[in-house]
């Protein structure tokens, strides 16, 4: 947000109260080197980064999206290898970073390799080149402010632990009137509105400076560092970086409020920004209680006593009960032949699909937001350049430039201004955003029904849908219940009709899982082959357990497995979202995934927002 060259400032934001802590942290701490704010889009993200330069005195350095690894890090310089012939580095963008902050906006839209590399650099402060003939380094004492929508799409856990602090901005809380009163004023007159807040920066600014004085003598007890300890492993932060982060963000905390000992507080203000984004969505089995063997002398003895007679009979009367229960179960499913249950509460899905068999891949396809993959024509964003292998298409000119500039000395121009030849040629390679093919597996069967989680999972499938619709992917729906499995909708980018087929899809009968296995494998296996370069998942929902088997006599359970170990369909990935009601000793869909090689999640890990507040509720 900004009026001509006047950035909104910093003290006029409302609300944010996370990402306006973090920033402050940042420009505090030379410890804490990148920061990201994520939330959806409007929420002032990108406004609130680049107000920093207000309060710190240092340039922000703008990173473009679209930016080249020789444009961000360096590369030759082109003009002194074509005049003189010498070899030597030109520095990028991130020099012009050197004791100033840089940013980048919509970072999941950035090249990940590249943003590694980029992250790499600033943890280590320094830049290391070595391309094109050129092999040098320099000093990059820096700060990053990240932003990103998370609905557009998301960045791997790996690439979010690299981020020392991560804080979210809604609008939800905010005083929206004030919102609109602070842009009008600044849209009217932005020097008018700068001055009137000049001296609450300045107070910010004089914080910042007190604060990092205080810095070096803030200290931290052993009990203390124990609840830091306690909170990472609590979240399942992976490694030590989230450990690493709440003590030094706590203590620069503490500075920024003119104390010299950290707090209780401090730490768990340090938690919401330090571990949301390295907590471990993997939902634990329950443990279970060892069971005391009984010495043996004692059960001689009870073999010899008519009380063993009645608890024999007692157990018998037991194992009655529950074939009771399971017949009672079975005629329960039957009867719930053909029942339609409701579509139950939809809610805002999770990146399910962000640990599916993902691998680089090469597309034609031209529509789509979830993926980014290697274009396979001259459309898309040019990200690199290589090597060609056979007919160049695409000529990287500036890539070929740069690989004959150093010869142009050695070279008979011919009449020329710049001689090139065929072993400089390089082409370009583009990247551009592609969708995918998601087949739903349902299981529809009774037991579901039984359970009473058919109308969470129809809410789930939904949610899922729509999150598909939005990202442009195509879609199919297939059902199995009875003695076969069923493709209701072939994938298509039109999801209304799944909508109607969804809400009037009945529940019932038994479980064909292993049937279900091999037809699917099947239909997507031709699919594959018609749709060459297409990324292709399949979404099984299911308890994990069957009761009709393909061969007879077989445990139908068991044999799911073995024909999912057994099938290997190239180019599938595959979800299995445990339908179950609960924990159970033997976690069949869990099992089912591993034969499967795929992602297992739970029904109700998919819930970004239950997920959020349960993060929120451990941190208190």
């Amino acid at each position: 947000m900004s009026a001509g060259n006047v950035t909104f400032p910093f003290t006029a934001f409302s609300g944010l109260d996370d990402p306006k802590t973090a920033l402050l942290c940042a420009l505090t701490n030379p410890n804490i080197r990148t920061v990201l704010i994520r939330g959806r889009k409007g929420t002032g993200k990108t406004a609130l980064a680049r107000s920093c330069g207000l309060i710190s005195g240092k340039n922000v350095v703008n990173i473009p999206m679209n930016v080249s690894s020789e444009q961000l890090f360096g590369g030759m310089d082109v003009d002194a290898a074509i005049n003189d012939g010498i070899v030597r580095m030109e520095k990028g963008i991130v020099s012009r970073g050197d004791g100033n902050i840089l940013y980048i906006d919509d970072i999941n839209l950035m090249d990940q390799g590249l943003l590694v590399s980029l992250l790499d650099c600033i943890h280590n402060g320094r830049v290391v080149l070595e391309s094109e003939g050129v092999s040098d380094s320099y000093d990059c004492d820096t700060v990053l402010i990240a932003t990103m929508n998370p609905e557009e799409s998301d960045v791997s856990s790996h690439v979010l632990d690299r981020f020392d602090l991560c804080a979210y901005t809604s609008s939800e809380g905010v005083d929206r009137r004030n919102v609109l009163v602070n842009n009008s004023e600044f849209m009217d007159d932005g020097c008018s509105f700068m001055e009137s807040h000049r001296t609450d920066m300045d107070a910010v600014n004089l914080r910042i400076s007190k604060a990092t004085g205080i810095l070096p003598l803030v200290t931290i007890s052993d009990e203390l560092m124990d609840v830091c300890v306690e909170l990472c492993l609590h979240v399942g932060a992976h490694g030590l970086r989230g450990d690493v982060s709440v003590v030094v963000t706590s203590m620069t905390l503490a500075a920024l409020d003119g104390r010299d000992e950290v707090t209780r507080s401090d730490i768990e203000r340090a938690a919401r920004l330090c571990l949301v984004h390295r907590r471990d969505y993997t939902p634990p089995p329950p443990e279970q209680e060892p069971q005391q063997p009984e010495p043996e002398d004692d059960r001689d003895n009870k073999s010899q006593t008519p009380e063993n007679d009645d608890q024999s009979d007692e157990n018998d009367k037991d194992d009655r009960e529950d074939d009771r229960d399971d017949d009672v179960f079975n005629d329960l499913s039957q009867m719930l032949e053909d029942m339609v249950f409701e579509i139950g509460e939809e809610f805002r899905i999770v990146d399910y699909l962000k640990d599916a068999n993902r691998r680089e891949t090469s597309t034609s396809s031209r529509k789509g937001r979830r993926e980014v993959a290697i274009s396979n024509d001259s459309s898309g964003r040019y990200v690199r350049s290589r090597i060609p292998d056979g007919r160049v298409r695409d000529i990287a000119f500036d890539a070929t430039i740069r690989a004959a500039a150093p010869y142009q000395r050695l070279r008979d121009p011919n009449g020329l201004s710049f001689s090139i030849h065929s072993q400089d040629i390089r082409e370009k390679v583009r990247e551009r955003r592609s969708g995918c093919t998601i087949l739903f597996l349902v299981d529809a069967s009774g037991s579901l029904g039984v359970r009473k989680r058919m109308s969470a999972v129809k809410g789930a499938v939904i949610s899922m849908l729509k999150d598909s619709y939005v990202r442009r992917d195509r879609i199919g729906l297939m059902e199995f219940r009875r003695d076969s499995a069923e493709v209701i909708l072939p994938p298509t980018r039109s999801v209304e009709y799944s909508f109607k087929l969804l809400e009037e899809l009945p529940t019932g009968g038994r479980t064909p899982l292993g049937e279900a296995l091999i037809k699917v494998s099947e239909y997507m296996g031709a699919y594959i082959r018609s749709h060459k370069g297409e990324r292709c998942y399949v979404v099984l929902i299911t308890d994990g357990h069957a009761n009709v088997s393909v061969q007879s006599g077989t445990d139908a359970t068991e044999e799911a497995r073995r024909i999912a170990s057994d099938m290997h369909v190239p180019g599938l990935g595959w979800v299995v979202i445990d339908a179950s009601a609960k924990y159970s000793n033997t976690n069949d869909a869990e099992l089912l995934a591993a034969e499967l090689g795929g992602t297992y999640l739970r029904l109700e890990s998919l819930d970004a927002d239950r997920i959020a507040d349960n993060i929120r509720s451990i941190l208190r």
